[in-house]
């Protein structure tokens, strides 16, 4: 692997957190390569890891000309929450750069479900998220992706163990959505590449009504997207193709309709589960989260 070019920054999560767009903005510097797909799933996914850096670097770059004084940057959204595949981007680069994108814990409970809900893949009602909480299973999925997913602070604290704090740079949505353009430039400095390009800035992969049932089934079928989601076996991402046409199904099967939005009784209940875990957050990176995200 040492002839091999190695990720110089990897988005770490969290998942329905402008990582997406974050993505996209950075990817658009012509010091900056990245992967098309929109997650990269080797440091993740147990099968596609054994499988090797050098199949995983054909698949995601494919068609890409790699260059020494370009910068490699990847998006892997669920990778803060598992110890383990943080230990293995460590054992990739040691010297990677972490780009943590946090919102509001109870949003992004909400805002993940409605996705999963686009994948035709829940059987039960948002205002049952109490007996999910209860269940504290991290071998129950939902639990896993929904509640504790943000708990942040525990998280980071995982991460920590391995990488400095000098190279995780944890970003808030409410930042990037006052001044997308003044986060991309930070990163741009601290990734060692020109500050002063300026990305086109939009929102990319806004989670929206589906349309047809069938269809969301037919693209979730071909992305195959999380592989802590998917409850049967062996799934890995899907090939460069199936990855195009999958997505295309996916963003034409999309309505102008938004979701509704959550009940006071389920917010008010679940703002209080991530009260003392804001707090904890709060210490470690040194922004006012308790207020920010109280409502």
């Amino acid at each position: 692997m040492d002839s091999l070019p190695i990720l110089d920054l990897v988005i770490i999560g969290a998942q329905k957190s402008f990582t997406t767009s974050l993505k996209t903005y950075l990817g658009e510097h012509p010091s900056v390569i990245t992967h098309p797909q929109q997650e990269l799933a080797y440091f993740t996914d147990d099968k596609e890891y054994k499988m090797g850096y050098q199949r995983a670097l054909a698949h995601y770059y494919k068609n890409i000309d790699y260059n020494a004084h370009k910068k490699m940057v990847a998006k892997s959204a669920f990778l803060y929450i598992s110890e383990r595949s943080i230990k293995r981007l460590y054992d990739h680069n040691p010297n990677c750069k972490l780009v943590l994108s946090l919102r509001n814990p109870v949003d992004r409970a909400y805002s993940a479900y409605l996705m999963e809900c686009n994948y035709a893949d829940m059987e039960f009602p948002f205002n049952e998220i109490k007996s999910v909480v209860e269940k504290a299973d991290d071998s129950y999925w939902p639990f896993k992706l929904f509640i504790d997913a943000g708990n942040y602070a525990k998280h980071l604290q995982s991460i920590y163990k391995y990488f400095p704090k000098d190279q995780v740079k944890v970003v808030l949505c409410e930042e990037i959505k006052e001044d997308a353009i003044k986060v991309c430039k930070d990163i741009f400095e601290w990734l060692g590449v020109d500050d002063t390009f300026v990305p086109d800035i939009k929102v990319y992969n806004p989670t929206m009504k589906r349309g047809s049932k069938l269809y969301a089934k037919l693209a979730h079928v071909l992305l195959k997207q999380s592989p802590i989601l998917r409850k049967s076996a062996g799934l890995i991402m899907p090939s460069y193709y199936n990855y195009k046409i999958g997505n295309f199904i996916r963003r034409a099967n999309k309505t102008k309709q938004r979701y509704e939005p959550m009940d006071a009784i389920t917010r008010g209940y679940l703002l209080g589960y991530y009260r003392e875990s804001n707090k904890e957050l709060e210490e470690m990176i040194g922004k006012k989260v308790t207020v920010l995200w109280s409502k």
